[in-house]
């Protein structure tokens, strides 16, 4: 694509922004980093905080996006840059071209990236650079695992970020061992938790199981996506055959609403899915609050749904051999490929030892985010 002309969306605001007053620029490349950064659009709108709201389409699926924007009643964002798939260093770098000439255009004064993906580093490192305010939303969550790339982006968008809205004491914790300064440090509570909050009542009026073969209450629902466990033949099969496993052992069907880049890669490698496991078409937010709300448990590899599984009191495996979200842990088993950790959870979920808490947030990280955003664009006005 000509980088000339990357910017195939422009679409203007719903009131005029005066450009030459300090704005605050929203960034998300993932549909997960949409739905997290919806509470806090909806608090900038309600403060008439001037905004502009930039998608990289790091991850793009024009019937998927379009369904969550629609679900969370969100307008399209202000740039959309197509940015697509690619290398760790093509996307990055796509991504910094492409925002350093929206910063310029608009005269960017605070720029706000979420989470650990390629646009968040791309997004905090563009802006440092210009010397622009890099405010870090979900600051402070950390795996210990060096392996994975979301790793490496937390960390470094972490040491670059002037604010860190830190969702849990444990995050905030992580960053004062790094050295990080407290007074950098903001604990604000997830907007996972707020944007569930706004949406569940929307999600049960959803005919969700009308055209499904399952039951509420009576499947084990499944997501899986990640490239360490679907772009490797054998450990997809591998995960498959201990999901089945699973299924057996609870005499429950599991339901896939499955990911582009699982579909993908089953196809390529060929690989036929048991009979345990339905299989349906990705599903928009709303109907995705819904399957999670009326499961009997929860395996994932997705971060975010951890995180849902645990403020909706799911009890959940995770599918990967480590976790950012320790908060989640006392309903949370982390077993990777291992079918010893996975009967010590089924165990757990038998006897009724699973317990869960509110370290995750009250609902109001949303409002705490927007209110420091006023405070640092109204001492740049001065």
């Amino acid at each position: 694509m000509d980088h000339q002309s990357f910017l195939v969306s422009v679409l203007e605001s719903h009131w005029a922004t005066d450009m030459s007053k300090p704005v605050v620029a929203i960034l998300v490349g993932t549909r997960p980093e949409i739905i997290k950064v919806a509470p806090v659009i909806r608090q900038l709108k309600k403060r008439t905080i001037p905004f502009i709201f930039i998608h990289s389409n790091q991850h793009y699926t024009k019937e998927l996006d379009e369904t969550i924007l629609s679900d969370l009643k969100l307008d399209r964002p202000d740039y959309q840059l197509r940015v697509g798939s690619g290398t760790h260093a093509v996307q990055t770098g796509k991504i910094m071209e492409r925002v350093e000439k929206i910063c310029f255009q608009k005269k960017v004064s605070i720029l706000v990236v979420h989470g650990d993906t390629n646009t968040t580093l791309a997004g905090a490192l563009t802006a440092k650079k210009l010397q622009i305010m890099v405010c870090h939303i979900e600051a402070g969550l950390r795996s210990f695992d060096y392996r994975m790339p979301e790793e490496i982006n937390r960390i470094i968008t972490d040491r670059i970020s002037d604010v860190l809205f830190a969702p849990t004491l444990i995050a905030q914790q992580n960053l004062i061992n790094e050295g990080i300064r407290s007074e950098s440090i903001i604990v604000t509570g997830n907007t996972v938790v707020d944007a569930l909050r706004q949406h569940q009542k929307m999600a049960r009026k959803r005919h969700t199981f009308k055209h499904l073969s399952v039951k509420p209450g009576q499947y084990l629902l499944l997501t899986m996506h990640r490239a360490e466990n679907v772009d490797d033949k054998g450990k997809f099969i591998k995960l498959l055959e201990l999901i089945t496993y699973i299924s057996k052992r609870l005499a429950l069907p599991v339901l896939w609403p499955i990911h582009p880049r699982s579909l993908k890669q089953l196809t390529q490698f060929d690989i036929i899915i048991p009979p345990e496991i339905i299989k349906i078409n990705a599903v928009g937010y709303l109907d995705m609050i819904q399957l999670l709300s009326n499961a009997s448990m929860i395996l994932t590899d997705s971060g975010g749904i951890q995180e849902e599984a645990y403020i909706l009191k799911k009890p959940l495996i995770t599918l990967r051999s480590s976790t950012e979200r320790p908060e989640t842990l006392s309903a949370n088993f982390v077993v990777d490929t291992d079918v010893d950790k996975v009967d010590q959870a089924l165990q757990a979920f038998r006897a009724n030892t699973i317990k869960w808490g509110n370290e995750l947030g009250d609902g109001l990280a949303s409002m705490r985010i927007a209110a420091k955003l006023e405070e640092l664009l109204e001492q740049k006005e001065h």
